[in-house]
């Protein structure tokens, strides 16, 4: 086993849920050889290693990082972050970490297909305000940062690419079909079953149509957005819960052909024994026709109204003024 093991996320592929599963869990850690960082590390991720990359604590940070690891040689010290999964942090890892130290450090890093990628990160930024375009409009706006080819380059350059690990965010490859246990395997830990797991874990993704009225809410009013999503879940509101839906079939395969080069690059260097990066028979054939149809839109779109606006009657008081 490797001395450190980064895991770099990316986004969107489940690090949230297997942070927590190992910060929940030092006892199975322990008994696997493992320790969960804990320096630059808040509630359960290291994304404080970035956020502070442009600081004077950084080589702090990194220091601490050095000796808690040196202090304990015969554990392997697991990171985990998504905010790593950037060229600038990769080579800032790399920069600050002792020379023999790199030469025994593991790089793992899920990677989403692209398409999906974009559903996922748009609903997010898209129902919190924090982006006011259509779906079509981020993916442009991304289109250059999802070349996975140069962050993971990068990381090879600092580690070589034999320590950087790639797994393609798809559920028919994980271990018993779930990320958590995936990562636990790759980290060695025999000792975690099925059993481990959280007994109700639900990746609840809401519908375009209410992600994008709970961003012009968002944008417009002072109601909690987030006191909203809590009541739209615990109502199980019908139709409020799609995914699949930010993109038409033909804008995703219009999406995917962007990428083929490059994830052609990523699978010879990294997966060489898979035959494809990510599983594409969803965008073979015909696609003209295929997609929502009109009349379906209208009902999902009345559908997130309802879903919406009881939650609000259910959460948000309104106060009126005398004049």
């Amino acid at each position: 086993m490797p001395r450190l093991i980064l895991h770099i996320g990316s986004q969107k592929t489940g690090s949230t849920s297997i942070q927590t599963f190992l910060t929940q869990h030092p006892d199975k850690m322990a008994e696997a050889g493992l320790s969960y960082v804990k320096a630059g590390r808040g509630p359960a991720a290291h994304n404080k290693l970035a956020f502070k990359r442009d600081t004077e604590q950084f080589p702090v940070l990194m220091k601490r990082l050095v000796a808690e690891v040196e202090n304990d040689p015969d554990k392997t010290h697991v990171i985990s972050a998504e905010m790593l999964f950037t060229t600038r942090m990769a080579r800032s890892m790399a920069e600050y970490l002792p020379d023999d130290l790199r030469a025994e450090t593991q790089v793992i890093a899920y990677i989403r297909r692209q398409d999906k990628f974009l559903e996922a990160m748009y609903k997010q930024v898209v129902k919190t305000g924090r982006f006011k375009g259509t779906a079509q409009q981020y993916a442009q706006k991304r289109e250059t940062a999802l070349m996975y080819s140069k962050i993971l380059g990068t990381y090879a350059d600092g580690f070589g690419a034999d320590n950087v690990k790639v797994l393609p965010y798809e559920r028919p490859q994980f271990l018993e079909g779930d990320v958590i246990l995936d990562m636990c395997g790759h980290l060695g830990m025999s000792n975690v079953t099925r059993d481990d797991l959280p007994e109700k874990f639900s990746n609840i993704t809401l519908s375009r149509e209410v992600s994008e009225m709970l961003g012009l809410i968002s944008n417009t009013t002072d109601i909690n957005i987030a006191e909203l999503i809590r009541v739209i879940i615990r109502n199980e509101a019908e139709g409020a819960f799609y995914s699949g839906d930010s993109y038409s079939p033909m804008e995703r395969r219009e999406i995917a052909d962007k990428y083929v080069e490059d994830n052609e690059l990523v699978r010879a260097t990294y997966r060489p024994d898979l035959d494809s990066l990510f599983d594409l028979s969803d965008l073979a054939g015909d696609l003209d026709n295929a997609g929502i149809p009109p009349e379906e839109q209208v009902k999902r779109l009345r559908q997130a109204q309802i879903a919406v606006f009881e939650a609000i009657g259910q959460s948000h008081t309104s106060v009126c003024e005398p004049g």
